[in-house]
């Protein structure tokens, strides 16, 4: 008890807190932490902070974690309410070896009232019921009551039994609970029954169910905010792993290409270096812009897997605006090839341009490795809805797809996340023709 008197007197007593020199600081504490005469050490709060400090101290859930289980404490301070009107106030009318036992049971019944709903109901009702048999029995009826302890554990048991309880046991409490005053007026013929006063049990009673019902869509409510939250989480897993799958095309493509030209002026500056160094040189020259910029592609795309969350100062994802880069750079690579744009060129929308410009480069790089082609030809059509793609070359053999999510299967994919169409096979006239459309509205 030593504890309750020490937070009513720390309201009010708050005192200057000197250091270990024994100066004065300028900061207030207050004494109900450890240190005290409770074991407890003060807090050190600035001067200003008082009425935080108050506020923390008058907090609900702070308190019952300092006092203890309100429950007991409930349960305790009903019972030494209800023997001082048994013992003094006499408000409490029959045998005192009688209400004595009933009053401690109903009362300290209370204890249990969140863990066991039913058995303050059942205690009370027995309790109650034993008493007014024995009443009967003598012929001798108390007055009224009057208690003040006696309607609060009416009340209190006829709220918990609902607020605790599931359905049926909440409707069998009630039953338990109101039945004692039809039991009493049944019983007691100088007692008529009140209605009014079964409002003191169908009122607790039903702002205890209305309680419950709040607290269980509460839990509904926190229960889908988890599984929204899980499926939130889940669609960012998914997203992930889509975006490493982009990446890992988006990687296939600059190697791919890359690669290929530089083992395409690799071969050509060996074949040259034998009969005319000077030729040489711009093979390397080509296998060294070529490198540079594939490094510079690469280390954009490792980046966003480092730095997904930050902007990244590093090359602009490629476009058709870099397809006559492409085009020369695939002529320099020894591949002759003539370049048509047919209609208004026009922005696209990111995703298309983009997927239109790895089109074009993964035929062209397929005509390289595997056509054995003496030229090719692109074409860019654009119409009103649409854009039409054709990588078209007068080679001998097929272009190959390299590897799943690779190659044509990934242009496949492609094509297929924009709603297009792609076709590749031989010509009837000689060579292999790619062709994609893609929606561009």
């Amino acid at each position: 008890m030593s504890c309750i008197v020490n937070l009513l007197t720390s309201i009010r007593r708050i005192r200057r807190y000197g250091g270990c020199d024994g100066a004065s600081s300028a900061a207030w504490t207050i004494s109900l932490l450890r240190g005290d005469d409770c074991g407890r050490r003060p807090i050190v709060l600035p001067a200003d902070a008082e009425k935080a400090a108050l506020l923390y101290f008058l907090d609900v859930k702070r308190l019952r974690m300092r006092i203890g289980d309100s429950d007991l404490i409930l349960a305790l301070v009903l019972l030494a309410v209800s023997q001082f009107e048994i013992w003094v106030v006499g408000n409490l009318e029959g045998p005192k070896a009688l209400m004595v036992p009933v009053m401690v049971a109903t009362t300290l019944s209370l204890r249990w009232r969140r863990r066991f709903p039913l058995l303050p109901p059942m205690v009370l009702a027995g309790a109650f019921g034993a008493a007014l048999a024995t009443f009967a029995a003598r012929d001798e009826w108390p007055g009224q009551p009057t208690s003040l302890s006696m309607l609060a554990v009416w009340v209190i048991t006829a709220y918990s039994v609902a607020a605790y309880g599931q359905l049926p046991v909440a409707v069998f409490g009630l039953v338990l609970t109101a039945g004692m005053s039809l039991f009493r007026a049944a019983l007691d013929p100088a007692i008529d029954w009140d209605p009014i006063s079964s409002l003191f049990v169908f009122i607790p009673w039903g702002a205890g169910l209305a309680l419950r019902r709040h607290r269980r869509q509460a839990a509904e409510l926190r229960e889908l905010a988890r599984q929204l939250e899980q499926e939130r989480e889940e669609r960012a897993r998914t997203a992930v792993v889509e975006e490493r799958t982009r990446i890992a095309r988006e990687l296939h493509d600059v190697v791919a290409h890359s690669v290929s030209v530089i083992a395409v002026q690799a071969d050509a500056a060996e074949a040259a270096l034998a009969r005319d160094p000077d030729r040489s040189r711009e093979p390397l020259r080509v296998i060294k812009e070529t490198a540079r910029e594939a490094l510079v592609e690469m280390r954009r795309l490792l980046g966003i897997l480092r730095q997904a969350e930050s902007t990244l100062g590093l090359a602009p994802q490629p476009g058709l605006q870099q397809l006559g880069s492409l085009v020369e750079q695939t002529r320099r690579a020894g591949l002759p090839v003539e370049l048509a744009i047919e209609g208004e060129e026009r922005p696209l929308p990111p995703g298309v341009d983009l997927s239109a410009y790895r089109i074009v480069q993964e035929g062209l790089t397929n005509v390289r490795k595997h056509a054995g082609a003496a030229r090719a030809w692109v074409t860019l059509r654009y119409g009103d809805r649409e854009l039409d793609i054709a990588v078209v070359d007068d080679g001998e053999a097929e272009a190959k797809a390299n590897g799943p999510g690779h190659g044509l299967v990934g242009i496949g994919e492609r094509v297929g996340l924009l709603g297009g169409e792609l076709s590749a096979g031989r010509r009837t006239e000689g060579g292999y023709e790619l062709r994609a459309r893609l929606p561009i509205s």
